[in-house]
């Protein structure tokens, strides 16, 4: 490969995938460090977050909610039960698995969120000229774009 050819070839930090990724880890351990001593994580936060605000809940309604596909999310959630945040309901219908927050669960979110808020506004902060609502719109449109293309 000649130097011609490599002024046409992408440099890693152009795609955007790889910049996303980049982004996505960096301020996932911004928000790990920050949950840390709630004793949850990132992930974590958000499913205790997603089942504070529905009380009973089941897995598929649940992973359509948080845009991730059911085998993921229970098994995510199965650590969550393992640890005791997290309860499954019986349900009369046993093809549908149901859940919601245990006590202990939303002592952990009631400890998490202050610090999540903390976390949160400091990324905010971060931004220039409050460009948070501007940047949610390109994410979306992003996500619109590769799930029709898929």
């Amino acid at each position: 490969m000649d130097k011609s050819d490599r002024q046409t070839t992408p440099q890693p930090g152009e795609c955007i995938s790889y910049r996303l990724r980049r982004a996505a880890r960096a301020i996932a351990r911004h928000y790990d460090k920050a949950l840390k001593p709630a004793g949850v994580r990132n992930t974590q936060f958000t499913l205790l977050n997603t089942l504070d605000m529905e009380d009973d809940i089941t897995i598929g309604d649940m992973a359509k909610i948080l845009g991730i596909d059911a085998t993921t999310l229970t098994r995510n959630l199965d650590v969550l039960v393992r640890r005791g945040l997290v309860e499954n309901i019986r349900s009369d219908d046993a093809r549908e698995r149901h859940i919601r927050l245990s006590s202990t669960g939303k002592e952990a979110f009631t400890v998490a969120l202050p610090l999540w808020q903390t976390a949160q506004q400091i990324l905010l902060d971060s931004l220039k000229n409050n460009s948070w609502p501007e940047t949610m719109q390109t994410l979306n449109s992003i996500e619109q774009t590769c799930n029709s293309s898929g």
